[in-house]
């Protein structure tokens, strides 16, 4: 059995991350008004970062989790060069639909504010959907038991039912072994010996690493993160920001990667 993080463990990352960060930090409604501000970023044309760091301190962008020390390497560097060529059918995946506003969301299924950015997302798809595309991207972080969700999650999607496997796998104490995995897959009506075969593919394990090389490529040092079209948003923002970026997006031209 692999062991991640414990459930006492999962208490103190939460609660270091509120010693960090603030009881209050996505205060609703409260989040500066006027423009939206975008930075563009060298070289990844048309894409550009929100001006959200530093305006409201903790309140406007939450980091939660690093890669560990040295985890730079040659190969990661490569990888990165490698989803540069080909930016946004491994960032959006698929060919290009110009009705729809594709959003990229990275995730780590133990930081507890992608949950409230996830919570978010879903009101907003609820509500206005019809033209946006949610892409999901797993970025694992905190250890074997993240690693062992992100591979589950990826395989789900396999089966067409990686959405609700991933809410029913937010809901669960994981525990980091297959035993547990099995258990919630069925109950979302999951074949678990077929996403247990899938788990270990040379094809899941390519996906999660073309994940970490966009991340790299955008810098996403932690979760969440998202690209909402051009509109790349780091940490976790207000719903109401939010919103504001995918009104702003559907306002504009498809986002096209060899724009210059």
């Amino acid at each position: 059995m692999t062991k991640g993080l414990s459930r006492r463990g999962l208490i103190v990352v939460a609660g270091v991350a509120r010693a960090i960060y603030g009881v209050r930090a996505l205060p609703r409604g409260r989040f500066p008004g006027g423009p939206l501000a975008f930075r563009e970023i060298e070289g990844l044309a048309p894409f550009q970062t929100l001006r959200t760091q530093g305006q409201v301190s903790a309140a406007s962008v939450v980091f939660v989790g690093l890669d560990p020390p040295g985890a730079d390497s040659a190969a990661r560097r490569a990888a990165a060069d490698a989803v540069r060529s080909d930016l946004c059918r491994a960032l959006f995946g698929g060919a290009a639909d110009d009705r729809m506003v594709p959003i990229a969301y990275f995730s780590e299924f133990f930081c507890p504010y992608c949950r409230i950015l996830e919570r978010d997302l879903g009101t907003i798809l609820a509500a206005r959907g019809s033209d946006l595309r949610l892409v999901q991207h797993e970025l694992p972080i905190f250890g074997p038991a993240s690693k062992l969700a992100a591979r589950a999650s990826v395989a789900a999607a396999r089966q067409g039912l990686q959405q609700p496997f991933r809410k029913r796998l937010m809901r669960s104490d994981l525990v980091a072994e297959d035993a547990s995995i099995v258990a919630l897959a069925e109950t979302v009506g999951l074949d678990a010996t077929l996403l247990l075969h899938d788990m270990q593919s040379a094809s899941v394990a390519a996906e999660l690493s073309e994940s970490r090389a966009l991340a790299d490529v955008f810098g996403f040092i932690g979760t969440p993160g998202l690209a909402v079209g051009r509109a790349v948003i780091s940490g976790a923002v207000p719903r109401a920001t939010l919103k504001r970026v995918i009104r702003e997006e559907r306002r504009l031209a498809p986002v096209r990667c060899d724009a210059s």
